[in-house]
């Protein structure tokens, strides 16, 4: 008896959830339902781990924050540890599912890892570090060309002369920091040989500027290495299905990542002018279909014929190549 109690220990699989902070980092291990707290530095990762290693967990489950999750998801990588960051969206309904609606930073670090159980979320390696930073110069840009927008807009209705002088000013200043903040980019992209690939790719294609092709670099890296359905899904541009019963509804778009799909609608208006396929493609369905509908299934297009050509790793021909 005891023996079999043994060997049933030995088949215990465990996970591990961490809750993480600017300042701490909160984990929970489950079945064993254990938790600790360390600081979110080098030194108290060094802990986690230590204290990870005793159990030697199947999966950690992390929750996306921004920066503060990336030392730990790197550092337990490197040790040989599964970790899978996950959106807290997901996270918070899966709580919400359990009834659970109270929130502390060691009850997120429970459901995470009930999560990492329930949901088993792929482990991926963290990304490349010059990923992240252009990641982080793409939000940039996308921030200033939001309030690029807004000044534009105040400037419009704007009587006081004073403060059309200021809007004018700042509007300059902002589209100078555009300029240096794609200059960047450019300059990280090109220093990084498969970075560098990538790009090259991506602007062979119709209506992929410069401007989106960074945008999906930073923003989509999985182009490539995903089936269709994935990459369309990811860039939020998959049709959902809205069917109950006798009742078919429309077919819509949702999740995926914002700021690739605002880029792709962009260059599917750029294709759909300048590339006679796709304008023909784009044609047909708006004869039948809203213009918006039209506009979305050349953005679908457009990202999966990226996504084929960086994973066959050749650039767009007018003619598609005939393979044997």
């Amino acid at each position: 008896m005891q023996g079999k109690e043994a060997s049933e220990q030995e088949t215990v699989k465990y996970s591990a959830g961490i809750d993480v902070g600017k300042s701490w980092l909160d984990a929970h291990i489950v079945p064993a339902d254990i938790s600790l707290r360390v600081a979110n530095t080098r030194e108290g990762i060094a802990k986690l781990k230590r204290w990870l290693m005793h159990t030697k967990p199947d999966l950690v489950a992390v929750e996306a924050t921004g920066k503060w999750h990336r030392l730990v998801c790197r550092s337990l990588h490197a040790s040989g540890i599964a970790v899978s960051v996950v959106v807290p969206y997901r996270v918070r309904m899966f709580a919400k599912a359990q009834g659970i609606l109270a929130k502390t930073d060691k009850l997120d670090a429970r459901v995470l890892a009930q999560f990492a159980v329930v949901m088993a979320p792929p482990a991926h390696a963290p990304a490349p570090q010059v990923l992240e930073e252009l990641q982080e110069l793409v939000t940039a840009r996308d921030s200033a060309v939001a309030e690029e927008t807004a000044l534009k807009n105040q400037l419009g209705v704007a009587e006081t002369v004073f403060l059309r002088k200021q809007l004018a000013r700042r509007i300059v200043r902002i589209k100078a920091d555009l300029k240096a903040l794609e200059g960047e980019c450019r300059k990280r992209i090109e220093a990084d040989p498969g970075l560098a690939r990538r790009y090259e790719i991506l602007i062979s294609i119709p209506g992929i500027g410069s401007k989106i092709a960074i945008t999906l670099i930073a923003a989509l890296s999985e182009l490539g290495s995903l089936n269709s359905k994935q990459i369309a899904s990811l860039a939020g541009l998959a049709p959902m299905a809205n069917d109950s019963g006798q009742h078919q509804g429309a077919r819509i778009i949702r999740g995926g990542r914002a700021i690739v799909r605002k880029m792709l609608y962009l260059a599917a208006v750029s294709a759909a002018r300048c590339d006679a396929a796709l304008r023909a493609f784009y044609l047909r369905l708006a004869e039948k279909k809203p213009v918006k509908v039209a506009l979305v299934a050349t953005a679908r297009k457009l990202v999966l014929l990226a996504n084929t050509l960086i994973a066959e790793n050749r650039l767009w021909q007018p003619v598609a190549p005939v393979h044997a």
